[in-house]
């Protein structure tokens, strides 16, 4: 009896103990007078998100237009126990992003540094001082040289793309073509989109267009497949991150990182044994390579065995899923509105007439680079495309004030403090549809990005692929890639509505990235 008192009296111990800690713990943003949204005791603001009733990207959005909040420049929220911060003031989004990067370099999500090299050593993940290091080595490689030089690379798989819808409507030639055929345009593009990283990124041809099987294509989709133990690995990475260490979260599975670390190899000595030239980013880890034989500290980071292929699977996360992605958007828009999509393959048919009437690569009448970048309507509805569908809907800083400091002021944006450790979060999802930034944000318009609309947008209120030294360092190849799809894809075919297209995109809940709910089916005709 008394055995059992005891026990009853340990467990109402700590749950007093654990609700005064709770209590005391969700007053953080009241006790500063900042407006908060109301926590969950123990989950803070994530109960929604761990029940996949609505993803993390999509919850911020939610909060950003909360009407409590309109005339706020900042929002107090709660990872679990943890006080965050979600910016809402633009000019506090360039403080943050631009102005004081040295406080806010580093991300708050993080791997393991011990267990998970690959992960760690990823640009996306790296942290100070290594992040500065890496971005660094790796710049040279996307300036408008260097992609020029891969170009021809990547037109080979527009041209594959072009072949692969020939071969769909095929069959289709003999009797009535116009009826198209019906696929899951986001199946398509990824095909595209991984056949382009194998080629540039990795230095290999997987002919996933040719055969859909493919083993790169497949392991290649291996982060993208989620199951119960990826959840909670990144789960952890994303808002637990002190328990990645406990928890040895990682952020690819042993066998993709295993994958990654063969090929890697593979190809490398290849290219050193032969000598060829391919002008790709294999190129570029080569490299890499002989800086790090030069490295004196056998310690550095780059002699770890890892940081080739974690370079190489930054090209792979961030070359293959919001591509894809964005090209599906796209060709959705596109069908919707029949005249831009006429508007667009106009263009198209343009620019082919001028290579071929000038003979723009000496090679038939293929495209040159310069060629695309004139294609100004092309850009429009891509960079419009980004706006409404930015697939990586939100940017996150961890708070590192320079001279240790314990606190960051917002001022004069706002009337807080942010402290040393604390997230903070920008919802460009959010920012991309506030119609006091874009009038009529749910429509699709591409005349938004017209020389002279572009001119009077308002600064940082167009972040699709982030802002400031921490932005996107493949920006101008993911645009080329989106770019390129959209041409060949376009060229002699154009998409329509059919009996299985969703007639408005919802956003899946249980996906970090932005990604449509249901698959996106559209009829693919033949032009020819």
């Amino acid at each position: 009896m008394v055995y059992s008192t005891n026990i009853l009296l340990g467990i109402v111990t700590i749950l007093t103990a654990v609700f005064i800690w709770s209590r005391r713990t969700y007053v953080y943003w009241q006790r500063r007078r900042v407006k908060f949204v109301q926590p969950t005791h123990l989950l803070g603001n994530l109960k929604k998100v761990l029940k996949l009733e609505e993803s993390f990207a999509l919850q911020l959005r939610r909060f950003y237009f909360d009407e409590r909040f309109r005339n706020e420049p900042v929002v107090g929220i709660y990872l679990f126990h943890q006080p965050a911060l979600l910016i809402r003031d633009l000019q506090l989004v360039r403080t943050v992003l631009v102005e004081d990067f040295v406080s806010f370099s580093n991300r708050f999500a993080k791997c393991d540094v011990r267990h998970d090299k690959m992960g760690s050593l990823n640009l996306f993940f790296a942290r100070q001082p290594e992040w500065r290091e890496i971005r660094t080595r790796l710049s040279p490689v996307f300036t408008g040289a260097k992609i020029k030089q891969m170009f021809s690379l990547m037109e080979e798989i527009g041209c594959d793309l072009e072949w692969y819808l020939k071969r769909l409507t095929r069959d289709l030639r003999r009797g009535d073509a116009a009826r198209g055929v019906v696929v899951s345009i986001k199946d398509v593009c990824d095909l595209y989109n991984t056949d382009m990283i194998a080629s540039i990124a990795f230095g290999l041809r997987s002919y996933s267009l040719r055969n859909t099987q493919s083993e790169i294509g497949s392991h290649c989709q291996d982060i993208f497949r989620p199951n119960v133990r990826r959840i909670i690995d990144f789960f952890v990475i994303f808002f637990l991150p002190k328990l990645v260490p406990l928890l040895r979260s990682k952020l690819f599975t042993e066998p993709h990182s295993e994958f990654l670390r063969r090929v890697i190899q593979l190809v490398i000595e290849e290219r050193e044994r032969g000598g060829d030239l391919r002008n790709d980013l294999i190129e570029m880890l080569l490299t890499l390579k002989k800086e790090a034989d030069l490295q004196q500290d056998k310690t550095h980071f780059t002699h770890h065995q890892d940081f080739l292929a974690a370079q190489a699977a930054s090209f792979e996360v961030a070359g293959i899923e919001t591509c894809s992605s964005t090209m599906s958007f796209a060709l959705y828009e596109l069908a919707k509105q029949p005249l831009m999509q006429e508007r667009l393959r106009r263009e198209i048919r343009h620019a082919f007439a001028l290579a071929a009437a000038h003979g723009s690569n000496g090679a038939g009448p293929g495209l040159s680079y310069e060629l695309i970048g004139s294609m100004k309507y092309l850009e429009m509805v891509v960079e419009e495309t980004l706006r409404k569908y930015p697939i990586v809907p939100l940017l996150e800083r961890e708070c590192s004030p320079v001279n240790k400091k314990r606190f960051y002021s917002l001022r004069p944006h706002a009337e807080c403090y942010a402290r040393r450790g604390m997230p903070v979060f920008i919802s460009n999802l959010a920012i991309h549809h506030d119609p006091q930034y874009w009038p009529e944000p749910e429509r699709f318009d591409p005349e938004r990005f017209n020389a002279e609309n572009k001119s009077k947008q308002t600064p940082m209120s167009y972040l699709p692929f982030g802002a400031g030294p921490r932005n996107c360092i493949g920006l101008p190849i993911c645009q080329l890639q989106i770019k390129l799809g959209l041409i060949y894809f376009l060229r002699q075919h154009r998409v329509e509505f059919c009996d299985k297209t969703v007639e408005r995109i919802t956003f899946d809940a249980k996906f970090a990235l932005l990604a449509s709910e249901h698959s996106i089916y559209l009829k693919v005709v033949d032009c020819l």
